[in-house]
């Protein structure tokens, strides 16, 4: 009796210890799993893994490496139809997008964007009529974060959906419903 006893006792500190040792091997491997934003040492990294405007196709170019005040060149395809207003929106949007995305996914503390549409029928073309630059520092785009969105956190404007990082609902509210608020912001 006394045998049975204590190979029960023994079963049962073994399967104990089993599952203390799952509960922290499942903890530690959720710590190494990346649940944070990523942030790139460099804007061309930062464009590389977002992909939304490429040198290849003349949507990017970077007119300036300077690490602390870089200047990149973005430029979205619109066609002869387009509507101006529909063309000014895009030009706006894309500098509100980049310079957000910036302090968001690196240290970078000013960054210069300058927005130029492309011909989407001639990716050689620029339409320079619409173009508008913007230098804008981390301070600015914080303060705007703070007042629109009430937090100056830059990584609230991005989700974790199937292990890919996309522009949440805020960065969503600040590229489309408050787009012209943000826009004269950023420029004063």
């Amino acid at each position: 009796m006394k045998k049975i006893l204590l190979f029960s006792m023994f079963l049962i500190v073994s399967c104990k210890n089993d599952n203390t040792s799952k509960t922290e091997t499942t903890q530690e491997n959720q710590k190494t799993i990346p649940n944070s934003l990523p942030k790139f040492a460099t804007l061309k990294e930062m464009f590389q893994d977002a992909n939304d405007f490429r040198i290849e196709n003349n949507t990017l170019k970077f007119i300036s490496y300077n690490k602390k005040s870089p200047q990149v060149q973005v430029s979205k395809p619109i066609y002869k139809d387009d509507l101006e207003k529909v063309t000014n929106e895009i030009v706006k949007r894309d500098i509100v997008y980049v310079v957000f995305q910036t302090f968001a996914q690196t240290d970078i503390n000013e960054i210069t964007v300058t927005s130029i549409p492309i011909d989407g029928e001639n990716y050689e073309v620029y339409f320079e009529k619409y173009k508008l630059t913007l230098k804008v520092d981390r301070k600015k785009a914080k303060d705007i974060l703070k007042k629109y969105l009430q937090s100056e956190d830059f990584s609230i404007l991005y989700k974790l959906e199937n292990s890919i990082w996309l522009p949440s609902e805020y960065f969503r509210s600040l590229k489309f419903e408050k787009l012209n608020s943000v826009f004269d912001d950023l420029s004063n």
